[in-house]
């Protein structure tokens, strides 16, 4: 895959990344490793990790399959969110929790909420900060991460002026490439139109249920921002509801014959073609990152951006119809 400029930051890469939240925590290490491995047969070269990804080993893993491979990756992580001390037992729990995701997938909230118990959120403080960078450079193997980004944080952070400068800092000290925020698409507005000089990167959930980034932020931005976008199909828990919202859109008597009949593929990438090409094409966003833990979907992802069946402005009319289509089926649902 090619890659494009990540705005004015200095970095580069394909449009498509590899989202770790689901190394060693939902997925085991050998499926981790080959779908890593996948990914970067694949072309990609955007990896957006963190500190409490893996109840904290998301980036040891990710480090360890990058030796050697460095220099072509571009690395993101987050910090803010604390990972538990983990005792013994808790490798046990997870290896049950996968096993009982691949019997009953309909678990995976509930199995989300019990894992939400093991983290500390909220922590943007300058020690928090201090130690997490230097815990995710030892983890990584590496001396400076691409992009760190505040994550889920609220727009009060933006005030947190020594919070940001201390970011900074880290930049002139060559740990840090680019210093951002990761947050909702409403935090994530009001940190693009006050535009803090320390922060030059945004990552946001961006989907059909919530399009309004992809239509929007790269106005406010003016193409300084390195903008990405995660969620892209909403969440394990809302695929069937995208599908959904797809049928329908595929059913509109508004949409033209040509779009209709596209639309009426059966092929297995003409979800991530249509999904993924509605947020990256003509929008601004830089790069978007599926979860895809599967080499094949990782392929259909890959082949869905750089070989997408739809013109500009047919995904122009699908992103219009879609959000539409999303509210109604959320509604209904």
């Amino acid at each position: 895959m090619n890659s494009i400029p990540l705005g004015t930051t200095g970095l580069s890469a394909p449009r498509i990344g590899f989202g770790c939240a689901a190394l060693l925590g939902r997925t085991g290490r050998k499926d981790s490793l080959r779908a890593l491995e996948a990914a970067w047969d694949a072309g990609v070269r955007f990896f957006d990790t963190a500190r409490m990804y893996g109840y904290g080993e998301s980036e040891a893993l990710l480090g360890e399959f990058l030796r050697g491979r460095r220099q072509e990756a571009v690395i993101a992580t987050k910090f803010g969110i604390q990972p538990a001390n983990q005792a013994a037992w808790k490798g046990v729990a997870k290896s049950a929790a996968r096993s009982l995701l691949k019997l009953a997938p309909g678990m995976h909230k509930t199995l989300q909420k019990t894992a939400a118990s093991q983290f500390t959120h909220g922590q943007f403080t300058i020690p928090v900060l201090q130690q997490s960078i230097e815990e995710s450079l030892r983890k990584l193997g590496t001396e400076t991460v691409d992009m760190l980004f505040l994550h889920s944080a609220p727009a009060s952070v933006l005030e947190q002026h020594d919070l940001l400068d201390a970011m900074q800092r880290l930049v002139e000290q060559g740990k840090v490439r680019v210093a951002g925020l990761s947050g909702d698409p409403a935090t994530v507005a009001v940190a693009l139109k006050s535009n803090p000089p320390q922060l030059g990167a945004m990552q946001f959930p961006c989907n059909v249920f919530d399009i309004s980034a992809a239509t929007g932020f790269s106005q406010i931005a003016g193409g300084a921002h390195a903008l990405v976008a995660n969620h892209p199909f909403g969440g394990v828990s809302r695929v069937g509801q995208t599908r959904a919202a797809l049928a329908s859109v595929a059913a509109s008597s508004r949409i033209p014959a040509a779009v209709r009949e596209k639309l009426s593929g059966t092929d297995d990438g003409l979800l991530a073609d249509v999904v993924l090409n509605v947020i990256l094409r003509d929008t601004g966003i830089h790069v978007v990152i599926p979860a895809m833990m599967k080499p094949h979907h990782i392929q259909l992802n890959v082949d869905a951006v750089t070989h997408s069946r739809f013109t500009a402005e047919e995904i122009a009319l699908l992103r219009q119809e879609l959000a539409t289509a999303a509210r109604q089926t959320t509604a209904q649902g």
